[in-house]
């Protein structure tokens, strides 16, 4: 596929990344880059968010519970603070990060995964250790409540379903992939991805699975899939958005949203859905899958998980902002930070509260931007991997232009083949460099046991 001509492609990382071709370099010596003989095809599996440097960065949307917001970070810490003023009200170390794991509240506990492969309940007023749940693996992203349940996956490959009052195992049903998604529970159902492309339904009473969806890419979430009017709204790495019949598992329809897949699901916004693409856009798309509006910003990043309030739509980027736009699309303002802001944020009375990469909880307010406060974890921001490193920007030369460049550079082309379009495909490969497991500069998976 082609990239189109849009202004949300990242092209200063096409620019940076692209670097030269046998000898001759892009623009420095007359080569002339068009955009239409560029494709971008995925060459790893997608694990950028799970090496994640050690730090005191925010990634998660807080949870709200009465006069308090709580929320997790990577330097191990659960906070618990006033939603007025900021004030630490508690907190509770875990031994791993708490990371993408957005917590769940029935109003008397909070609950919470930690990549130290525990789930925990505490008590929500002290803060208190009620319970924890071993996993056999790390666990990242967010679980639900279900009707006397939580719900969370691990890296092990395996959602739990666990009683909420005592921490025991209810059932576990194991994927084929690690669980490096949100979980949601809706009418006696739970949903998930798996980093075995296939997106889950099972029954919340036994974990029985009632269907699976087949994508073509890892499914990875920082927020549940969207049920809405029967139908259950996800994404997945293969860059398409899915409706899918809640009940039978059926495709409805699906649009492709994005070059550099999805890691977040859409949400409701009134009368059609909000998806955040990883090109640097967010979309407003009609319940039927047709484009309502696009909105881009300026960094060739990851646009953060959004959240419909009021007739406003607020959403974080790469680019170090929250925004808000109206309900077309249009920006009301937006609110810089020194950090990447990707978490969901939250709503408490009229003020939004969020993190940021730049290890600070923030509360703004929800009509103008202006800041009320904010807390810092402390500490440096972590470090985590270029955005497109899962991706490899290729040249396509159509066969005219090459036969030109033969000429004028009198360069050899040996050894090139052509393919069904009548397109000669480079034998060099653009890929974004792989040399980001220096020692000491990010923390891996394969060697924090995670």
């Amino acid at each position: 596929m082609f990239l189109p001509p849009s202004p949300y492609i990242p092209a200063g990382y096409i620019r940076n990344q692209v670097a030269g071709v046998d000898g001759f370099e892009f623009g420095a010596q007359g080569f002339d880059l068009e955009i239409g003989d560029l494709e971008v095809r995925k060459s790893k599996v997608f694990d950028r968010m799970l090496r994640v440097g050690p730090g005191g960065s925010l990634n998660v949307r807080p949870l709200v519970l009465g006069d308090r917001v709580i929320a997790g970070c990577y330097n191990h810490i659960l906070y618990c603070l006033s939603a007025r003023s900021g004030g630490l009200a508690w907190k509770f170390a875990a031994s791993g990060p708490v990371g993408s794991s957005s917590p769940a509240t029935d109003g008397r506990k909070v609950f919470f995964g930690s990549w130290d492969q525990n789930a925990y309940a505490l008590d929500a007023g002290t803060g208190e250790l009620c319970w924890k749940f071993a996993t056999g693996g790390g666990i990242v992203k967010a679980g639900c409540l279900g009707r006397d349940s939580f719900c969370i996956g691990s890296k092990d490959g395996h959602v739990y379903c666990l009683d909420r009052e005592s921490g025991g195992l209810v059932w576990k049903f194991r994927t084929f992939g690690i669980v490096n998604c949100a979980v949601m529970a809706a009418d006696g159902k739970v949903f998930f991805g798996s980093y075995d492309r296939n997106f889950y339904c099972l029954s919340e009473d036994d974990g029985r699975l009632l269907w699976k969806f087949p994508t073509q890419g890892e499914i990875s979430s920082l927020n549940g899939a969207l049920a809405h009017g029967g139908m259950v709204y996800f994404a997945s790495m293969d860059n398409n958005l899915y409706a899918v019949n809640a009940g039978s598992g059926r495709l409805a329809w699906k649009l492709r949203v994005s070059d550099y897949g999805s890691s977040v699901f859409p949400v409701l916004a009134g009368g059609f859905i909000c998806h955040a693409a990883r090109d640097g856009s967010i979309i407003g798309i009609s319940l039927d899958g047709r484009i309502i509006w696009r909105f881009g910003s300026a960094a060739a990043e990851a646009m953060g998980a959004p959240l419909a309030d009021g007739g406003c739509i607020f959403t974080g980027s790469g680019d170090q902002n929250l925004y808000c736009l109206d309900a077309a699309g249009r920006p009301v303002w937006k609110f810089p930070t020194k950090g990447q802001v990707w978490g969901q944020p939250a709503i408490w009375g009229d003020s939004v509260i969020f993190g940021s990469w730049d290890c600070n909880l923030y509360s703004v307010d929800k009509d103008t931007g202006a800041q009320r406060w904010k807390y810092w974890t402390g500490g440096s921001p972590c470090h985590v991997p270029p955005p497109y490193e899962s991706f490899r920007v290729q040249v396509r030369i159509p066969k005219e232009r090459l036969e030109e460049k033969k000429k004028l550079y009198d360069t050899s082309f040996a050894g090139e083949a052509e393919d069904a379009d009548g397109l000669y495909k480079s034998r060099i490969t653009y890929q974004v460099s792989t040399h980001y497991r220096e020692k000491g500069k990010y923390q891996d998976s394969a060697d924090d046991g995670l």
